[in-house]
């Protein structure tokens, strides 16, 4: 693969020539075509009446050039006639940093990345208590109740809950269970069991 600058001299000569296959090639050259895209558009897809062998060789010769397989001389024979001024290409600023500095960094930007995990934790708890369940409204026990029915605390329950073990639903800033989910859960059974 031949450098931009390199493309961007050869395709500012071929325009600079001026004839319709110059121009064709800088086209080629600066949309980067391949030789499996010419021969599709000017072999396959045209009638043997409208082929243009001398159109599609120049062409391909462009892709060549861009592909690396060609140079410069071979493309354009008289490339020295038509002088290039390109402007120059844009280095992209490093900056260095010292050891303690990008350590500092690498803190700040874990921070940030545990900050993002928590706020989407908490997206998705807020999701989860948003969930409507099938059960009716008697149904439901608050979180010390469900505690008590079940026999662990509640810290125990929010484990579970964010394991994914039990379903909790909030209403008003409290957190409720359904009791026939928790009677069906094998989580709660195996610890109300080993009571």
């Amino acid at each position: 693969m031949r450098k931009q600058e390199e493309i961007n001299r050869a395709a500012t000569i071929l325009r600079k020539k001026g004839d319709r296959i110059s121009v064709a090639q800088a086209e080629v050259l600066e949309k980067r075509r391949t030789e499996t895209q010419l021969f599709k558009e000017f072999v396959l897809s045209v009638g043997e009446e409208k082929k243009d062998e001398q159109y599609f060789y120049a062409l391909r010769d462009a892709a060549r050039y861009a592909a690396g397989g060609m140079e410069l001389k071979d493309l354009i024979p008289d490339a020295d006639k038509y002088p290039v001024e390109l402007a120059p290409v844009q280095k992209k600023e490093r900056q260095t940093v010292s050891y303690q500095e990008y350590r500092a960094l690498m803190r700040r930007m874990n921070l940030l990345e545990g900050i993002v995990d928590e706020l989407c934790k908490e997206r998705r708890q807020r999701a989860e208590y948003q969930k409507k369940p099938d059960t009716n409204r008697a149904d439901f026990i608050s979180q010390e109740e469900t505690a008590k029915w079940v026999g662990c605390s509640r810290e125990t329950l929010n484990s579970w809950r964010r394991k994914g073990f039990i379903t909790g639903y909030r209403k008003a800033g409290r957190v409720y269970y359904s009791k026939s989910e928790l009677e069906s859960s094998p989580k709660v059974q195996n610890f109300r069991n080993l009571k």
